[in-house]
């Protein structure tokens, strides 16, 4: 991995960001019948504003997660060190961007509660891709031993 193509990638997670944090937004709103761009929205911050900074959120987001991707590229971590520091990076730039857009009040109660459930969801999603690679693996393997 190089950072050249990590950045490229971050580039390219830009899109993905906006476009799942836009349909996010669009799926609230129709549920509450109302445009929802931040869901503990307030009315110190005008929609224009709201909307900005949900759109500025969702590209450093598409652009980390999108980045961060490249680190299970370097071979010669171990898996446990690739997690951690995906795990670290992704976190330490979701928690403010999360806290900025509104999503997580910034009080003690409210950032534990979301960091509980953004390593539950961490978790989840890295047991799912370890077993979706490891049964690759294992059908490539066979493939090549039949050959």
């Amino acid at each position: 991995m190089t950072i050249k193509k990590a950045i490229l990638r971050g580039l390219l997670g830009i899109p993905v960001g906006v476009f799942i944090s836009t349909t996010i937004g669009l799926i609230i709103s129709l549920i509450y019948g109302k445009l929802a761009v931040i869901p503990a929205a307030n009315e110190t911050v005008n929609p224009l504003s709201a909307y900005t900074i949900q759109y500025v959120v969702s590209i450093v987001i598409g652009f980390v997660f999108a980045f961060g991707s490249t680190i299970f590229e370097v071979d010669k971590w171990s898996i446990a060190k690739q997690t951690t520091i995906h795990f670290l990076l992704t976190s330490i730039v979701f928690l403010p961007c999360a806290v900025l857009a509104g999503w997580v009040d910034s009080d003690f109660l409210s950032i534990a509660i979301y960091f509980a459930i953004f390593i539950f969801i961490y978790i989840v999603i890295w047991i799912s891709q370890y077993f979706a690679w490891k049964n690759k693996i294992t059908k490539l393997n066979k493939e090549l031993k039949n050959r």
